[in-house]
């Protein structure tokens, strides 16, 4: 199984609560932001290779705070840290906005782009020799990338989009955000019952739990005059259980809780709750049937809805075009961005916005993105259709213009990623209609049951990616789920395993059959849409916001299998 001890390689970028711009306030500089200023000078100046263009960017991101790292298994901490934390993101290009080092990727060969840890402490000759560093090797890296670019487009003449997008300059005058404190004896607690709960259950062989308290302030400084502190942090805890069937093979299940900060997850009777509904789960899987060729009608509840339409709908509204790739002398563009204005991808009558400048007290809502790009309401789709895209600064051949969109996780480049999304149907009809509908739209595929999805696999916790080959059949195109069930006619339930879907893409959206309530905003962790969002381990991502409602779909193929191979003994948690 994939422990959930797998931890991000380093801190993502999430919450960010709106900073004041324009105001006056008298503060300290903070001494990290002096550093910064100081070496953000001296390479604008003075950064420069004989015969090597000199930058025409320079960008800071600091993320500046404390994180609590706890681990359990069987009610045992297993493993624990509580450490302050500095990391500097340095982006430097050189060339210019029609055409510059970005962008572009050469197989095993460094970008402009360097992270590096920062001293904690405050003494300015540490600090401004790491800052110092960090921008040295990312101008050179740059510098190289640029001339592999050229080299690579010299006999390719096709017309490209520019690079980058100018955007006015923002500068907060309010001094640095206080960084919170965290508990890391809580956290600690916290893990430990929740794994002791879970392995109260004889049928769950592994019992999990993860946390994570990431408290802090972010900072963006550029050479083009931004100069942005901003809140950021949040709590998160997971938990895994996994049991093994008769047959050897093994099932596994999770639940967590994302909040913005420890005192904001729900209250811990409630969380023994859900782990205790997770244990029963788990247990019921053990005489479970595998769901075998199944075609026709699916109903998906409101947390799998959730992940359907995040892992469906995503690309299709991201505007920023696919990296130029440079592999062995020639050029692979990548293909035409997914995101197409003009598709249909919902029924006709439904809409999809996203706000992250909403007033709801969501983790997915922010007033500026990591490029320092005020945040825009986008309406998305209407009547079906994709109207607008998101975007961040870099833009494509048929639009330019940031919708402050522009996010990232490490050192990956800024990208567009949804922030707050509201899909909203054409009209919603109560859960008992929608069940009473599936029933007789399975009746009609010679079924007496209608299958119901309550729970997908979150795309950090798939255990394998899927790559296709031709001739071996589609692939699936969601995350297999974590919870499924038969729904019969008299309200009887059956839960089955080992659900696997066949060949789903975003078009199976335009068959929805009906649609329920929206259920209210449900906060996450995700990855730019792509490979990314299966890198983020179970406590990174960027925080987004998801409002859908549940939704029943006509048609879609499921080909179960007996799930894993047979093992003898259970696996050990990795280590980090």
């Amino acid at each position: 199984m994939m422990s959930l001890l797998l931890l991000a390689v380093c801190l993502p970028a999430h919450a960010e609560d709106s900073p004041a711009v324009g105001a006056s306030a008298a503060a300290i500089t903070p001494p990290v932001e002096t550093a910064l200023a100081a070496e953000l000078a001296r390479s604008m100046s003075g950064l420069r290779l004989p015969d090597a263009p000199a930058p025409f960017l320079v960008a800071y991101d600091v993320l500046d705070g404390r994180v609590v790292d706890a681990f359990a298994e069987q009610g045992a901490l297993v493993s624990t840290g509580a450490d302050p934390y500095r990391n500097l993101r340095v982006e430097v290009r050189v060339g210019d906005a029609t055409f510059d080092s970005s962008n572009f990727r050469a197989f095993g060969e460094p970008d402009g782009v360097v992270q590096r840890r920062l001293p904690v402490e405050d003494a300015q000759v540490a600090l401004r020799r790491e800052i110092w560093l960090a921008t040295d090797a990312a101008y050179k890296y740059a510098v190289e990338q640029y001339s592999r670019k050229q080299a690579a487009r010299r006999d390719n003449p096709i017309p490209r989009p520019a690079d980058w997008t100018a955007s006015p300059p923002v500068v907060a005058t309010l001094p640095a955000p206080a960084i919170p404190p965290t508990d890391r004896a809580a956290i600690e607690a916290l893990v430990a019952r929740l794994s002791a709960e879970l392995a109260t259950f004889g049928d769950v062989e592994i019992s999990q739990a993860i946390a994570r308290d990431w408290q802090g302030r972010r900072l963006v400084l550029t050479s083009e005059g931004t100069r942005l502190w901003t809140p950021t942090g949040y709590t998160i805890v997971r938990v895994e259980g996994t049991t093994r069937l008769p047959d050897g093979s093994t099932v596994m299940d999770s639940r967590s809780w994302l909040a913005r900060s420890l005192a904001d997850l729900p209250p811990e009777e409630e969380l023994t709750a859900d782990v205790r509904a997770l244990g029963t789960w788990l247990t019921s899987l053990r005489t479970a049937p595998v769901e075998e060729d199944y075609l026709g009608p699916v109903l998906f509840e409101g947390p799998a809805a959730i992940e359907l339409f995040s892992q469906l709908l995503a690309a299709e509204v991201v505007g920023t075009p696919p990296m130029e790739e440079d592999s062995s002398g020639m050029v692979d563009m990548g293909g035409a961005p997914s995101a197409r204005i003009g598709r249909r991808l919902l029924p006709a009558g439904w809409s999809m916005v996203d706000d992250p400048t909403t007033d709801a007290d969501v983790l997915g809502r922010y007033a500026y993105d990591q490029e320092g790009v005020a945040a825009h309401r986008v309406e998305l789709v209407e009547d079906g259709v994709l109207r607008q895209l998101l975007m961040s600064r870099i833009p494509r051949k048929d639009l330019a213009g940031s919708t402050g969109h522009g996010r990232s996780l490490g050192a990956e480049r800024r990208s567009a990623v949804p922030g707050v999304v509201t899909i909203t149907p054409h009209r919603s009809v109560p859960d008992a209609r929608m069940r009473r509908t599936g029933l007789r739209l399975a009746a009609q595929t010679g079924r007496d049951y209608l299958l119901v999805i309550r729970a997908l696999t979150p795309p950090a916790l798939v255990e394998s990616l899927e790559v296709g080959i031709a001739g071996e059949g589609a692939m699936a195109g969601l995350t297999p789920p974590y919870e499924a069930y038969r729904l019969y006619g008299d309200g009887r339930t059956e839960p089955v395993r080992s659900v696997r879907f066949s060949g789903v893409d975003r078009r199976v959206l335009r068959d929805i059959a009906l649609a329920g309530a929206n259920t209210g905003p449900v906060d996450m962790l995700d990855g730019p849409p792509g490979p990314a969002r299966y890198q983020i381990g179970p406590t990174g991502g960027l925080a987004t916001t998801w409002d859908v409602p549940s939704v029943l779909i006509t048609e879609l193929e499921i080909a179960g299998s007996a799930g894993g191979e047979p093992r003898a003994l259970p696996m050990p948690p990795r280590e980090k």
